[in-house]
């Protein structure tokens, strides 16, 4: 396997769609109803390439992961318990793993991913929210050494934030 990091680029957008596709299917077949055809689309995808902020994980040509880093923090995160000294900050927006390569560490590298473009750009935390009906994603950040910092309630339902604080 012959995996690297990028950011995404324009001519990427038709395959991130089949990976949200491919996503919102898996999920569904496990009875997650967290995405749909509202969100993630066409255009959150466009918007983050337009940015500079979604990344994507390629094994050879082909996009198998991806996630979005940026400083957007969700209006809906502001009752959260952040750590006092957390800021500035860096949020992590629409991991995700195609179905055929979950489970192989690819979500790990991408949080890894994270790490570095927050200290790249001098953020002492990183924090992200997640769908508490999504069993993987809800056991994925406690490994990884994120805090639960309380719950938002968001379009689909109640989403746990999580927070890192990160080692000068």
């Amino acid at each position: 396997m012959n995996t690297a990091v990028r950011k995404a680029t324009s001519a990427d957008a038709a395959a991130l769609l089949q990976l949200v596709r491919g996503c919102v299917a898996g999920m569904r077949a496990a009875g997650i109803e967290q995405w749909d055809d509202v969100y993630p689309n066409a255009e959150t995808i466009a918007r983050d390439i337009e940015a500079g902020t979604l990344h994507v994980l390629c094994d050879g040509e082909m996009i198998i992961a991806s996630i979005t880093i940026d400083q957007t923090m969700d209006p809906l995160w502001q009752n959260l318990a952040w750590s006092a000294d957390s800021e500035p900050a860096i949020a992590v927006h629409r991991l995700m793993v195609h179905p055929s390569q979950q489970g192989r560490g690819f979500a790990r590298l991408l949080m890894q991913h994270a790490e570095t473009v927050a200290r790249q750009h001098d953020c002492r935390s990183i924090r992200l929210d997640t769908f508490l009906q999504n069993p993987a994603a809800m056991a994925l950040y406690p490994r990884l050494g994120y805090r639960r910092t309380g719950t938002a309630m968001m379009r689909k339902g109640a989403f746990a934030g999580f927070e890192k604080l990160l080692l000068p």
